[in-house]
């Protein structure tokens, strides 16, 4: 099925209309300003929305000239026109409201009748903008790669090629290519500022990043003493292509970090990631002064207190990271608790602020009342969809609750494919999903459960639990819809294919319309 240029002009046009409302919306606040701070808020919400729109723009420009003679499938042509309406609907209504704010320039609505129900109205099309945006941010991310990558030369479109392709897609001005030289950091050029661990925090000492902060995370067991010079830098190539395809990682839209390098660590026989730290965030420092990157498999032990938005959004975050780790050409294998972190957010001081509030402040902005976003890391095994795969694993029970059962063996497992990524998603959403209810055990500390287990009865325990009963299933917590998504997700065949598409439809956008819609 094709995407005419008449459709994405069609969309092109209402995009710049819907932007051109947007500032028009805003010059007309200005006049509430100094009344209502809330109007402020909207205001710069309105804002940061039309950034995003302008350069829509542009985008699917590039998608209309990549379209021609390319077909894609009905299913992206169906979402292509399901967005194409909204924005449409969402332009009338926008206008709509503008005109009940000013007539001829002239300011109509008293501040009375703007405080009572039209701050509410427009701070609703707001929210419902914001979601538009994030969902056509995905959806014709999508598109375009999948378009990208059919007119390939097969073989000729390396992975990081890819990744480079779609982050400038996502705003990104300059993708260069990285050289090795530039990627392999000195070992002793970081500082550690945590326990050495597998995963820890560090500071770098060398330039152009010295003392910044970022997360060092060991790649693989320590390799046998007897390696040749030429199996060790097998290892050493291995670590820089992936390390090269993270480089170009945008933490706020990919949910993964973004690579600053690797490292050779010869005393301990092993080699390392360097991620930087996302924007405006920071680590946790524990009682012993220690900085740490908290995990979800730590706070798993933790009672929650945060929404059940904060929830839904945060099951979307991680689905977002699996779909371009797909996007890319590449398969996780990893996806579980302990590689999914989650960061504080740095709070600038605020001289306006007591110290008892201050120290409220900063808890009310950090869990367990707020879930901030995840980030995927624990990329050790992760590997090209057109590399070979091993096939071997470990006998690790608490690792092998996230696997497909046809990936539980230690030699002969089928070859890892992204449907495998799609059911470790699901365990991690069944366990997200029943946090916090009543005698709730994380997954890894249900060895009365799981531990002994053959592969197929774990997948079995995981329905049941998904299921439950009319007291206790994730239904009871997360409403069906998402207790449907858990179903999908645990039963997949381990043999499927998992088109973009069907993950963006099945999973990621049904997913964000639960959390929309509260």
């Amino acid at each position: 099925m094709p995407i005419s240029g008449f459709e994405l002009f069609g969309l092109i046009g209402s995009i710049k209309a819907t932007a051109d409302i947007i500032e028009n919306a805003i010059q007309a606040l200005k006049d509430y300003h100094s009344s209502d701070g809330d109007i402020r808020k909207l205001c710069l919400a309105l804002k940061a929305d039309s950034v995003p729109l302008r350069a829509f723009v542009k985008i699917l420009s590039d998608i209309s000239t990549s379209a021609r003679g390319v077909e894609i499938s009905d299913e992206d042509g169906e979402l292509h026109k399901d967005i194409a309406l909204h924005l449409k609907s969402l332009e009338q209504r926008l206008c709509e409201r503008l005109a009940k704010l000013n007539v001829d320039g002239k300011r109509l609505a008293p501040r009375s009748a703007w405080a009572l129900w039209r701050k509410k109205d427009l701070e609703k099309l707001e929210k419902e903008l914001g979601d538009w945006i994030r969902r056509a941010w995905v959806i014709y991310a999508a598109i375009d790669a999948e378009m990208k990558n059919a007119s390939a030369v097969a073989g000729q479109n390396k992975s990081e090629d890819r990744m480079a392709d779609l982050m400038e897609l996502f705003g990104r001005l300059s993708t260069r290519p990285v050289q090795s030289d530039e990627l392999l950091k000195p070992f002793n050029g970081l500082e550690a500022r945590g326990e050495p661990a597998r995963r820890f925090a560090v500071i770098s000492k060398t330039e152009p990043l010295i003392g910044t902060r970022l997360l060092f995370e060991y790649m693989y067991k320590p390799y046998s003493d007897n390696l040749t010079i030429d199996e060790i830098n097998h290892i050493g190539s291995a670590t820089h292509d992936l390390a090269n395809v993270l480089y170009h990682s945008n933490p706020e839209k990919t949910r993964i970090l973004k690579s600053h390098g690797y490292c050779h660590d010869t005393r301990s026989r092993r080699f390392g990631l360097i991620y930087e730290l996302p924007p405006s965030k920071t680590w946790v420092t524990d009682s012993a002064g220690h900085a740490r990157v908290l995990s979800l498999r730590e706070l798993l032990n933790r009672v929650p207190h945060f929404s059940l938005n904060h929830r839904l959004r945060f099951c979307c975050n991680i689905a977002q990271a699996v779909l371009y780790v797909h996007l890319v050409g590449w398969v996780h294998k990893s996806l579980r608790p302990d590689n999914i972190l989650v960061f504080e957010d740095e709070l600038s001081e605020d001289e306006g602020y007591e110290a008892a509030e201050e120290a409220d402040r900063r808890q009310r902005r950090s869990f367990p009342y707020t879930l901030n976003s995840p980030y995927l890391a624990g990329f050790e095994y992760a590997r090209s969809v057109k590399a070979l795969s091993d096939r071997t694993s470990d006998a690790e029970w608490r690792v092998n609750i996230y696997r497909h059962p046809k990936r539980q063996l230690l030699v002969q497992n089928e070859e890892y494919s992204m449907a495998h990524d799609v059911y470790s998603l699901g365990v991690v959403f069944l366990e997200v999903g029943l946090w916090g209810s009543n005698g709730f055990i994380p997954f890894q500390k249900r060895d009365s459960i799981f531990k002994g287990t053959g592969a197929d009865e774990v997948k079995d325990e995981l329905l049941a639990l998904n299921r439950g009963t009319t007291r206790d299933g994730v239904a009871v917590f997360m409403g069906e819809r998402f207790a449907g998504l858990v179903e999908f997700c645990l039963n997949i065949d381990e043999k499927q294919e998992v088109p973009t598409t069907a993950f963006i439809q099945e999973i990621w956008l049904k997913l964000d319309e639960i959390r929309s819609a509260l």
